[in-house]
């Protein structure tokens, strides 16, 4: 198979019953959601999924929308230590942010400073609100204008995949 798709449980379900499961060939492991995956206790699951493959022959992703304590130990415990954090930020308010922290000690503003320099600057994110009859040719449109970049599109389920697709 080409793309594995499914909750730390499944995934667990199959390297211990699934006879011919082998992730020896793994080349990327994502986590979506890593926040929720934590605050809904899958810790552990997503634990032993890391201890089951192979150590160092995949690149791991993890996306969260926020990062906290439980997302950072995961960083620390189950990846490789030269890991790389890439963020999304309003530049507006890391702006402020960092002018808010001049009057502050130097260890606030150097971190306020670094968050600021953290996203690549080639990096663009977009967004656009609009009628849900109307979003998928406005996808449609999007991806046609654009064929040369690269791109992320989210749905809120399988089957709106499986439409759009």
């Amino acid at each position: 198979m080409n793309i594995l798709i499914c909750t730390p449980g499944r995934l667990l379900q199959h390297m211990n019953e699934t006879h011919m499961f082998n992730g020896d060939n793994l080349q990327v492991l994502v986590l979506d959601e890593v926040d929720r995956l934590m605050d809904m206790g899958f810790k552990d699951s997503i634990d032993q999924i890391i201890e089951n493959l192979p150590r160092g022959k995949y690149q791991t992703l993890l996306f969260s929308a926020t990062i906290g304590r439980k997302v950072k130990e995961l960083v620390t415990l189950g990846l490789k230590q030269n890991h790389e954090s890439i963020m999304i930020h309003d530049f507006d308010s890391i702006e402020q942010t960092v002018n808010d922290y001049d009057n502050t000690n130097p260890e606030e503003r150097a971190l306020a400073e670094r968050i600021k320099s953290i996203t690549p600057m080639k990096l663009n994110h977009y967004y656009m609100e609009t009628q849900i009859e109307d979003k998928l040719d406005l996808l449609f449109s999007f991806l046609k204008s654009h064929p040369k970049s690269k791109c992320l599109v989210f749905f809120s389920a399988r089957k709106q995949v499986r439409f759009a697709y």
